[in-house]
């Protein structure tokens, strides 16, 4: 079509997408990412969006450099076929004249039968067909907050043999699952009873989870050969069909009782940080013009899944607190935010990010006694308490109660297993404590605190003897952290106890950089043991080292 610097045209959005000229002519031929960055663009306000917002949109398959360098030349092949002025772009922004183009929309389907090979297209696609139309009034509000989360689907798992004994396993792992499923309480869950039963392979997954507004689905098969016997389940996107996850875990029937606890949390367990990862993910790529508590908390949780090994930094900690204080904004008598602070204030105290250590701790002893007082029941807002607690006010019967407390109510957060941990080291039962921080990882082998708790694994090897598994610990630790201060500190006094050399002094020079004023006063204030026997052996590694 020859440029007309005079030109207009129309978009219309309802029913079948079309794209004409002044004369009513179809403007073309466009491609079909063309056609669908032209729609968006029309639908957005100011009909203006970000290029990086753009490429990722329309080329989510391809990585940030190829979807940049296919917008670019997408926007250079539109500007040839669209009248001048229509399109124009600079380096941060992509838009649309409004004077020079008209947007139709009626009460018809929005872009009816168009889609892209793009999740991030058809995620606000989808999501922007949910929206009323101009000409449709809005569906009333609903009277629960149930469906304002993501809801979880659970199909009952698949036996892959004829045999009764393996059906009723099956059976009892579905079950175990979906009590599971609930103890985490952020999203709600559907059992298998809801569907009669059906596995993945009796029904059609996306259909089904439909009917039920369900946005993920878990499903799996069982597997028995002999004594032995393999757990296979998956997590599905289940608007897309797209897999999140999927892991096997092997067994022995000789105690399958045992195995079948132990496994279901391992796949909850999991789970649980997929959905949030995949939830925050829609998010960034939908940018949905209002936004739940819930979603708050999704992006919070991404934010400190990609922070720094241990407890994060204090920027990436903060940032949280943001959007923690914006979901009370929104929703004044949200739980989980005032448990989040909570955790927050008790890394910040711990790390020295504020002046005043002890007003910290007080600070997340009442943010979540606050979240208790709203919902006795949130294990995390247990779990923070009680570690405040310990380290704040030395209140350890307290502290060990809440710890316990959090793994009653979710025994498939790592989180709560870390607290539990955490606070039994204090108090003297290395044994104990390490029960619950093993668990840790086989909850969850990549549990973003994962450096936070083999420090805390070093040192109750330590006070036990188990001179190996100390040092095996602190190597780990030191591999995945060498800049993690507070682990830092308990790989020195280990090494520095069993005289492993050069990795103490290695390990003492990285952390005289990281934390120059390391002293003595400082482990007495932020190590509360409980016992002095076990201040006295972790000061002893340090003293053999020179670091204090």
């Amino acid at each position: 079509m020859p440029k007309d610097p005079l030109g207009s045209i129309r978009i219309t959005v309802s029913g079948v997408l079309r794209i004409e000229d002044a004369a009513g002519e179809e403007v073309g031929p466009l491609s079909r990412r063309a056609q669908g960055l032209l729609a968006f663009l029309a639908l957005q306000p100011g009909m203006r969006a970000e290029r990086a917002y753009l490429a990722d949109l329309l080329w989510s398959d391809r990585g940030p450099d190829q979807a940049r360098a296919s917008l670019r030349q997408e926007l250079s092949s539109l500007r040839r076929s669209l009248p001048e002025g229509v399109l124009a772009a600079s380096r941060q922004h992509v838009w649309l004249d409004p004077d020079l183009v008209t947007v139709a929309r009626g009460s018809e389907p929005l872009l009816q039968g168009f889609d892209l090979p793009s999740e991030g297209f058809e995620d606000w696609l989808r999501d922007a067909r949910a929206e009323p139309s101009p000409d449709k009034p809005p569906e009333p509000e609903a009277t629960t907050e149930f469906f304002e989360r993501p809801t979880v689907l659970l199909f009952a798992f698949e036996a892959l043999s004829s045999s009764p004994d393996d059906k009723m396993i099956a059976m009892s792992v579905s079950e175990d699952l979906r009590t599971t499923l609930s103890y985490w309480r952020w999203f709600p869950v559907i059992g298998p009873d809801a569907i009669g039963w059906k596995t993945v392979k009796d029904s059609d997954l996306r259909e089904t989870a439909a009917e039920l507004g369900a946005r993920y689905a878990v499903s799996g098969t069982l597997m028995r050969v002999g004594e032995r016997v393999r757990l296979s389940a998956s997590l599905t996107d289940a608007l897309s069909c797209q897999s999140i996850w999927s892991d096997a875990f092997d067994g022995s029937m000789e105690d399958i009782f045992a195995f079948q606890e132990e496994v279901s949390r391992a796949i909850v367990g999991q789970i649980e940080p997929q959905i949030s990862r995949a939830e925050a993910a829609r998010i960034t790529r939908t940018r949905p013009e209002t936004i739940a508590p819930w979603q708050l908390l999704a992006m919070a949780d991404e934010i400190d899944r990609k922070s720094d090994e241990g407890y994060g930094t204090a920027e990436d900690n903060f940032e949280q607190e943001r959007l923690m204080r914006e979901a009370l904004e929104i929703a004044p008598d949200f739980a989980p935010a005032y448990a989040r602070i909570g955790r927050i204030y008790f890394r910040a105290a711990l790390l020295s990010w504020v002046e005043d250590r002890n007003a910290a701790f007080l600070k997340s002893v009442e943010n979540t006694n606050t979240a208790l007082r709203i919902d006795p029941d949130d294990w995390e807002a247990h779990g923070y308490n009680g570690l405040a607690r310990i380290f704040g006010t030395r209140e350890y019967e307290s502290g060990i109660f809440h710890g316990s407390e959090a793994v009653r109510l979710n025994p498939s957060a790592a989180l709560a297993r870390h607290a539990a941990g955490c606070g039994l080291e204090w108090t003297g039962e290395p044994e104990k404590a390490l029960a619950h921080l093993r668990f840790v990882f086989r909850l969850n082998p990549a549990h973003p605190g994962r450096a936070a708790v083999l420090g805390q694994v070093t040192t109750c090897e330590l006070a036990i003897g188990n001179k190996e598994a100390s040092i095996e610990a602190a190597r780990k630790l030191m591999a995945i952290a060498p800049d993690y201060a507070r682990g830092l500190q308990r790989c020195v006094s280990t090494f520095g106890y069993y005289g492993i050399e050069p990795e103490g002094s290695s390990a003492l020079a990285r952390l005289r950089e990281l934390q120059p004023d390391f002293d003595e006063a400082y482990v007495r204030e932020t190590y509360p043991y409980a016992r002095e026997a076990e201040m006295d052996l972790f000061l002893e590694g340090l003293r053999k080292i020179g670091a204090v």
